[in-house]
């Protein structure tokens, strides 16, 4: 059950890692879901955390804390994004 938890926190880490890669450097043209890809993290790295800390809770382990690691920093990659292009960009 551990390692379910395990794959799918890292899953829900990086399927919006992908969006957000593609909406930085355009890799794919994806013209309908627009700015959608930069909040991508709010929902799915919050249900990572989640399958993360649970994971944690049945066996502590580097991978769980791992886990929890990489889904914290890209949840808080959407406020850190739109701060640093007020700051730079002004707008």
């Amino acid at each position: 059950m551990q390692k379910a938890f395990i794959v799918v926190s890292y899953l829900l880490f990086f399927v919006p890692l992908i969006f957000i890669v593609n909406f930085l450097f355009d890799i794919v043209t994806l013209e309908k879901i627009e700015g959608l890809p930069i909040f991508f993290p709010l929902v799915f790295c919050l249900f990572g955390l989640f399958f993360a800390s649970k994971a944690h809770k049945i066996q502590k382990d580097v991978l769980t804390i791992g886990a929890i690691i990489v889904n914290s920093v890209l949840l808080f990659f959407p406020f850190v994004y739109m701060i640093l292009g007020t700051v730079i960009f002004g707008v």
